[in-house]
This record gives C-alpha cells, sequence and structure tokens, in this order.
C-alpha cells in the first residue's frame, strides 16, 4: 500500500500554491518598491533642507556684510538695510544679492555670499519664475521663498511645498 501511494504521489507545486507563491513575490515586492521610492523622496527634502540653510547663512552674511560702510568703521543700522532688502519686490531680486556679481567694486559683493557653482545651479532651475529651485527641490516638489522681512525679526528663506 505504501508503494502504491508513492507512485500517485507528484512532484513539484499544484496550481493554488503556484498562485499563492506568485502572489506572496509580487505583495512583498510591492513594499520593496515603495519603501524604495520613499527613501529617494526623503533623500530630496532632506537635500532641500541643507540648499536651505546655505541661502539662509548667505543671507545672513549678506546682512553682516551691509551693515559695514565699505572698509570703514562707519555701521548702516539694520533698519537701513532691512529698507534696501524689502526694495527689491521679487525673490529672484533678492537672490541676486547673494551671487557673485564680478563687476562690483565691493570685494564682498564681487565675491559674493553663496559660491558661484551653489548660485548657477538655482539659477539653472529658477529660469521663468519667482520660485528657487534646484533639482532636489524639484523632484520634492518644494522651493525656496525669501518674503518681505518684517520688523524686530530677521530676513528668512522659508521651504515651501509646492
Amino acid at each position: 500500500m505504501k508503494a502504491t501511494y508513492h507512485r500517485n504521489r507528484r512532484n513539484g507545486f499544484s496550481f493554488v500554491e503556484a498562485i499563492f507563491t506568485i502572489a506572496i513575490i509580487g505583495i512583498m515586492s510591492s513594499l520593496v518598491v515603495a519603501a524604495i521610492s520613499n527613501a529617494s523622496r526623503d533623500a530630496h527634502r532632506v537635500m532641500a533642507r541643507q540648499q536651505q540653510a546655505a541661502v539662509n547663512s548667505a543671507l545672513t552674511a549678506w546682512v553682516m556684510a551691509q551693515t559695514r560702510v565699505g572698509s570703514t568703521a562707519q555701521v548702516r543700522g539694520l533698519e537701513s538695510v532691512r529698507t534696501t532688502y524689502n526694495a527689491l519686490p521679487t525673490t529672484s531680486a533678492r537672490f541676486n544679492l547673494l551671487v557673485p556679481n564680478a563687476s562690483s567694486p565691493d570685494p564682498n559683493l564681487r565675491a559674493g555670499f553663496l559660491d558661484q557653482t551653489t548660485a548657477d545651479h538655482f539659477l539653472d532651475y529658477t529660469t521663468g519664475t519667482d520660485r528657487l529651485k534646484t533639482a532636489a527641490m524639484d523632484n520634492a516638489k518644494q522651493y525656496l521663498s525669501l518674503p518681505t522681512w518684517q520688523s524686530g525679526d530677521f530676513p528668512r528663506v522659508e521651504l515651501v511645498n509646492e
């Protein structure tokens, strides 16, 4: 009787077992793909935050440089610097204060407050819009804004979701 049992048994998976196996593999692979795509989006958001911090540092350096009058010991008040900043109506115009300007007689403005490569990267992705962007921000669906500098505050760089 044992010999008969072994002869009738087939090797391999049944159709139902194969379908279940394929379904489980499909579910597991969709979880892996979702985790990888979220990791990519998270990486772009981290890069966007770092770029926001870089522009914010450059803006702070610009404000500090504007409080000094040339190479003299004279000092300008923050109200005067705020008036100059707020006179520029757009984020792009305010961002251009931070970009190196080779034709400026002021050595601070000539060198700029952002390195040329970073400034160029922003300018490449910001064309035709007033939203400061980079490749990472574009992928994260975010952009930078330089809003009006409010009295009693310091200028800010805002990271905005689209």
